[in-house]
């Protein structure tokens, strides 16, 4: 059997912090709840996002995980890694409701489900799932795709991924 590994990950952890910072309201005050960890051993991915079991939170005191994979990490430059910690935190979600802001009842705000309670979380699919060759012979056929792809074009840089297998096999 293949050996794999897991040790926690200040790195990885300080990059989320800013992100959640400035992109993701909901895991603000829950990042004491968000085990990261660099995953050591062959792995056909990069990054996995994860609700945690009732027994992984007993044994960690988390609800959720940021696995990165270790290969994948040192061939990345600093911007990839970012949309990669970035991409794996899209992945939670967590209850929310509007309540009058107790300020001034004019206005409501968002209220979010306690950060500690299994409850309040679940894992988000990502937004479009399509194999290359349908696009190539059937085009934009789902509004889904047409949405992304016109976020694809906004975009104002790209990561290509033929670009981190490229590093990896010269490493």
């Amino acid at each position: 059997m293949a050996f794999v590994g897991f040790e926690e990950s200040h790195e990885v952890r300080q990059l989320a912090k800013s992100l959640i910072d400035e992109h993701h309201p909901h895991l603000k005050d829950a990042i004491e709840h968000i085990g990261f960890y660099i995953r050591e051993g062959s792995s056909k991915w990069a990054g996995k996002a994860k609700k945690c079991t009732a027994f992984e939170r007993h044994m960690t005191d988390y609800m959720l995980f940021v696995f990165v994979n270790k290969e994948s990490w040192k061939a990345m430059n600093k911007k990839q890694r970012a949309a990669l910690v970035d991409h794996e935190l899209c992945h939670f979600t967590r209850v929310k409701w509007e309540e009058p802001d107790p300020k001034d009842a004019r206005n409501w705000i968002t209220v979010y489900g306690p950060a500690d309670d299994p409850d309040s979380w679940g894992i988000r699919e990502h937004d479009v799932e399509e194999f290359s060759e349908i696009i190539e012979r059937h085009g934009l056929w789902d509004t889904g795709i047409e949405s992304f792809a016109a976020v694809v074009r906004e975009a104002d840089h790209q990561l290509n991924i033929d670009d981190v297998n490229r590093i990896t096999r010269v490493k």
